[in-house]
């Protein structure tokens, strides 16, 4: 295996999904893709956001009779950048599609629905939810949402008042291990990349997400014309190689051993100036740690080469302190290996060793907080610890796939979902699925009818996004921007409710309505005044730009610290030290493979699977296929377009392979978006093979995150 140099003519030949990206724009039908619109063309224009992913872009939508006819990110959003992604221009069409749920479901004893009054809905729910609470108390019930301003605040805010703590936000389930080893490290969770100012940027995980956000992609388009240099890494070239100056194929989960390497490298050549190492709390016992990490050591693991390693740490050295090791991408997806929260713990270590946090061009922590304690927006309090804590306790915020081992063991026995679907998301479907019916209530609050939603004992139909007002949202950590959300159409469908009525009704059927002693609209009005601004200035702009107010670091020392006894406690170690992913090829023969995953540039986990427009895309273009190594290929005996059946003690499937040299050979890749099973979900059902069926339910130690990647496969040519 040898590094590889990208040139754009290369990557576009190889690539199916730089296909796909290309021709997304304008093969949505009703979404246009130039930003060239005169605003008289439209009855009425209003600034929104999309909520195809935790990025929250804002837009503006141009409304026609009625209908959503044209999208245009706003200019001054950082993430939309002037454009929104396929993934945006697909979600706002979810309003019109065909599988609509149109009136509350209850689920039968015989798993059949049948159709219920609003009243008569959230009457029952009330008394079960109360009757739980009471004879369980507020520990067994939880929410797990998709992470939207609005489904987080109300779920949240619910959850508090019924007593309890145990509330999740679904999209941080995909970077829980990142957020939960930052904050370890720095106290914070979450980071961003000075991508327009960098002047080097090596990307870990660069394949979890085949295309980031439009304003990711403006960076690094304006980095490498000012001739910084851009390294993925990762076990497959992804789409957003394009953008990149090298790609350095690891082996799948052996990041941390190049982190791990490459801090030796910086340390052992004098490249930690002592304003770097003044910064970090116990930076001597962490250099001392490093002795064995060499370049060599990570060689033999990593599949690169030991010089590579070496010239990779010095190069950054040359451009620091605008030099960065970048987790962001990795966060958008998650790991998903067993070792994913150290790696973002000696991410976090490098980066400092580098003198790169929060200096132009470097990398910057975390979105600025909004202070809402003195608002009507002020947290209930709540007595009760998280129940996912005691066995997961660097999880920050909790970790919903515990939740679920829990509602599956019994603990848990009041469950509300809120477009979390989580069947079609997390390891093992078929454990998934038993933890939700197993559950005394379950609610499934979405548009559709998902896989999730099918498991519920009460399915209510919710208002989309562009249906119904929301909270707005803050974003960013380099330019810090504040987002509204108005109503942008009417409901498509009559009975549809949106997540502020739907939790304020049960609100009111278990007693606890005093926690909502306002409307949408003066909530709102409350945030955006926490945040410097009226909400009639902001809706007037759409996306508004604030100052950053995080100063030094949140952790005991006030500094970046090295070790962390809560990791020692929670059976780790206090310095992050190399760990083994969980399974390996190499312990299991030749024979086997890793099957990885992750997001293509057309489609976000579940989110926008069942997008008519999304959908097309991946039949046109084979996204469905299982990647397999030109060698890899050979050694079987297929070409491009065969069927092969891959498998393992959890499930079997036969799938279509694209042959490529994009990818290691001990690695397949398969998207996360396929394979749905759902008759309701038309436009998604039956297309491709779902990765999650081949990995077992388990989380990585101390941090609670799904090992989605660890995962283990035969293959072999169908009918061999």
């Amino acid at each position: 295996m040898s590094e590889m140099a990208i040139t754009r003519r290369g990557f576009l030949a190889a690539s199916a999904a730089g296909a796909a990206l290309a021709a997304s724009g304008a093969t949505l039908t009703g979404c246009a893709s130039t930003p060239a619109v005169d605003q008289a063309y439209a009855d009425e224009v209003v600034n929104t956001q999309c909520t195809a992913c935790a990025k929250q872009c804002g837009y503006a939508a141009y409304v026609v009779d009625g209908s959503i006819d044209k999208v245009v990110g706003h200019a001054t959003n950082p993430h939309a950048a002037g454009t929104l992604c396929a993934r945006g221009f697909g979600s706002a069409a979810v309003a019109t599609s065909e599988d609509r749920l149109t009136e509350p479901l209850r689920r039968k004893d015989d798993g059949s629905y049948e159709s219920v009054e609003w009243d008569v809905a959230l009457e029952e729910i009330g008394h079960t939810l109360s009757d739980i609470k009471g004879q369980k108390g507020p520990e067994a019930l939880a929410a797990i949402t998709n992470g939207t301003s609005t489904a987080s605040f109300y779920w949240t805010r619910l959850m508090n008042a019924l007593g309890s703590a145990n509330s999740y936000t679904n999209a941080a389930t995909a970077s829980l291990s990142v957020a939960s080893g930052l904050a370890q490290a720095t106290g914070y969770q979450a980071c961003e990349v000075d991508y327009a100012q960098t002047k080097m940027v090596v990307i870990l995980g660069a394949s979890a997400v085949e295309m980031p956000d439009p304003g990711t992609v403006a960076g690094l388009e304006k980095a490498k014309e000012n001739g910084a240099a851009i390294v993925m890494v990762d076990s497959r070239m992804p789409a957003s190689a394009s953008l990149a100056t090298e790609w350095l194929p690891v082996h799948a989960g052996t990041d941390l051993a190049l982190v791990l390497a490459l801090a030796h490298s910086l340390a052992a050549h004098g490249k930690v100036t002592k304003e770097a190492a003044a910064a970090m709390e116990g930076y001597e016992a962490w250099e001392a740690s490093l002795a064995t990490y060499t370049p060599a050591w990570a060689a033999q693991i990593t599949g690169l080469s030991a010089d590579r390693i070496e010239t990779l740490a010095l190069e950054l050295a040359a451009a620091a302190p605008a030099a960065s090791l970048d987790l962001s991408w990795l966060a958008l997806f998650g790991g998903a290996y067993g070792n994913t929260g150290e790696l973002a713990r000696a991410t976090a270590l490098v980066n400092a060793m580098l003198g790169s946090w929060n200096v132009p061009g470097g990398v910057y922590a975390e979105t600025p907080a909004v202070d809402l304690a003195d608002t009507v927006l002020a947290p209930v309090a709540v007595t009760t610890a998280d129940v996912t804590t005691n066995d997961y306790p660097l999880a920050a915020g909790g970790s919903a796939p515990q939740a679920l081992r829990l509602a599956h063991d019994g603990a848990i026995e009041a469950l509300f979902l809120a477009d979390a679907n989580v069947v079609a998301e997390y390891p093992d479907p078929a454990y998934v699925k038993e933890a939700i019916e197993a559950c005394t209530l379950s609610v499934a609050i979405v548009p559709e009818l998902t896989e999730t939603a099918a498991c519920c004992t009460f399915v209510l139909p919710e208002k989309t996004w562009s249906e119904s007002a929301q909270l707005p949202s803050v974003s960013g950590a380099v330019h810090p921007t504040l987002v509204v959300s108005s109503q942008v159409i009417e409901p498509q469908v009559e009975q549809a409710r949106s997540i502020p009525e739907i939790v304020e009704a049960v609100a009111a059927a278990t007693g606890v309505e005093s926690a909502f002693p306002f409307t949408l609209a003066e909530a709102t009005d409350a945030y955006c005044q926490a945040c410097g601004c009226t909400a009639a200035g902001a809706a007037a702009v759409g996306s508004t730009a604030l100052k950053t107010t995080a100063t030094g670091w949140p952790t005991a020392s006030g500094k970046i610290e090295c070790a962390s006894d809560a990791a020692a406690q929670a059976g780790l170690t206090a310095l992050p030290t190399w760990v083994a992913p969980t399974v390996s090829p190499d312990a299991l023969g030749f024979e086997f493979y890793r099957l990885t995953t992750g997001n293509q540039a057309t489609q976000t986990a579940a989110e926008t699977v069942n997008a008519a427009p999304l959908a097309a895309i991946a039949q046109q273009y084979d996204l469905d296929r299982l990647w397999v190594s030109a060698e890899t290929a050979a050694d079987l005996g297929v070409a491009e377009g065969d069927e092969v059946v891959i498998e393992n003690e959890y499930a079997s499937a036969w799938v279509p392979v694209h042959v490529t040299e994009l990818i290691e050979p001990t690695a397949l890749y398969l998207a996360s978006h396929y394979g749905v099973e759902n008759n309701e979900q038309t436009q998604a059902n039956g297309v491709g093979v779902r990765q999650a069926r081949f990995v077992p339910f388990a989380l990585e130690t101390a941090y609670g995150a799904p090992l989605l990647q660890e995962s283990m496969v035969t293959v072999g040519k169908a009918g061999a």
